[in-house]
């Protein structure tokens, strides 16, 4: 299956960044899904094949969540800026890189030690979403900020 982003880029248009999600995004469910694999495992012991009830509901909500964090896309290209969200229901955001007028990022203590924080892209009439959980936020401002200032001096020398 190729990705969403792979999928719509125009004719000519290029790829310059590729956002993804933390594994912080996830770690409750990560967590949650090994302690209750953990007790199925307990209660195996204890009370024989009942015990796997547990184990096969903990594997599914850690499969849930690496879905969840797998389906979601980030792009920049030399013409926008792409966000994808979901596997079966999907929503998209896409805001031309002309129509951008900021770009944030917001850090916890714990984003800034582990690399991870929330980007917040405003454009002319809408806001993205805040895209929560982004590694390496620094990067995708970074990769906005450079495509809006190559298109910015395209425009400057035509």
């Amino acid at each position: 299956m190729s990705s969403y982003v792979a999928e719509i880029l125009g004719p000519g248009e290029q790829l310059l960044y590729q956002g993804h999600v933390s594994l912080f995004a996830i770690l409750g469910s990560l967590i949650g899904g090994l302690v209750l694999a953990a007790a199925g495992v307990a209660l195996i012991v204890a009370v024989g094949p009942l015990g796997a009830i547990p184990i096969v509901l903990g594997l599914i909500w850690i499969a849930a969540a690496l879905i969840r964090r797998s389906s979601t896309e980030l792009a920049v290209t030399d013409r926008r800026v792409i966000a994808k969200f979901g596997f079966i229901r999907r929503s998209t955001v896409e805001l031309n890189l002309t129509k951008i007028e900021s770009i944030r990022v917001e850090q916890t203590v714990m984003g800034r030690i582990f690399g991870y924080g929330s980007v917040y892209v405003t454009g002319t009439g809408s806001t993205l979403d805040p895209i929560p959980f982004i590694a390496d936020p620094i990067k995708f401002r970074q990769a906005v900020q450079q495509a809006t200032d190559a298109i910015q001096r395209s425009d400057a020398r035509a």
